[in-house]
């Protein structure tokens, strides 16, 4: 693994052939023999199958032929509501998230693309499909998430911008939704295989101080309120977060989906490790 990206295999990839050196309606970067057609089917001389030719008993040549594996579209379906922001770092984590899944994705000879949702999906926040890895890296550098107060309603239209075909999708999210929201669009995102990448707020609640005056923003709702924090109250706010986090994992899990969680920092290793333990 290199320090800005993970390696992955699919098992669900089309595969189309390739005989000899003819051109193929798609591209790829995987070769695998896959066995002999006649030569007067494929003629090409550079892929002879010498020993299917001086055995076969009819006198015919063969040449070789191979898969070639077709390239996927890898998505960061990114929510930028404003729960997302109430930690400001969360900006710079969408975006090297994106970068990572973007690397990874051209260094396998796949494509990139990336969607972000709050009350809407604008036309600025789409980066339509490709592998140019240096354009990719600067329209994410330059996109402008808006920090004003948003919801996440825009990701009911979600399907009107995914790929037609079956896409690998990394849906980053702090998902401070319903379970009956989490599962609805699971269920219209169900044609791709998704990955969730949950941004916990684990530390921030470690981090609050044990006594004083807390404001909390619900974003979704456009509701504020305030409370006074002291020991048994904070640890009710982080055992009630810990058991939404548990009934998320839970939903992941009935839909035979695993998650990865990221908590303040991007641990590469981790990451790799979800793709070595399970092969998607």
């Amino acid at each position: 693994m290199k320090n800005n990206q993970f390696t992955y295999s699919i098992s669900w990839r089309s595969r189309n052939n390739r005989y000899g050196n003819n051109l193929s309606s798609k591209i790829g970067n995987d070769f695998e023999y896959s066995g002999s057609k006649n030569f007067n089917d494929h003629p090409d001389l550079t892929r002879i199958d010498i020993k299917n030719s001086i055995t076969d008993p009819f006198e015919n040549v063969y040449v070789k032929t191979y898969n070639l594996n077709n390239p996927i579209n890898l998505v960061a379906l990114c929510d930028v509501s404003s729960s997302m922001f109430v930690t400001k770092k969360n900006d710079s984590l969408i975006k090297n998230l994106s970068k990572i899944v973007a690397s990874s994705a051209v260094n396998q000879g796949d494509w990139f693309s990336m969607i972000c949702y709050n009350d809407s999906i604008k036309k600025n926040f789409i980066l339509e499909p490709g592998n140019n890895f240096q354009y990719i890296n600067q329209w994410i550098d330059k996109v402008t998430f808006e920090l004003s107060k948003n919801s996440s309603n825009g990701i009911k239209d979600i399907n009107k911008y995914l790929p037609a075909e079956k896409s690998l999708i990394f849906w980053i999210s702090d998902f401070h939704y319903t379970p009956k929201k989490i599962d609805e669009i699971l269920n219209k995102l169900s044609a791709h295989h998704i990955i969730p990448i949950f941004i916990s707020s684990d530390s921030e609640i470690k981090r609050m101080p044990n006594y004083g005056f807390r404001k909390f923003i619900d974003s979704e709702q456009n509701l504020e309120h305030e409370i006074f924090l002291r020991p048994s109250v904070k640890q009710k706010i982080l055992t009630d977060y810990k058991n939404m986090k548990n009934i998320i994992f839970n939903i992941f899990s009935k839909k035979q989906l695993k998650q990865i969680e990221i908590n303040e920092d991007i641990n590469l290793e981790n990451i790799q490790k979800y793709f070595l333990g399970n092969y998607i």
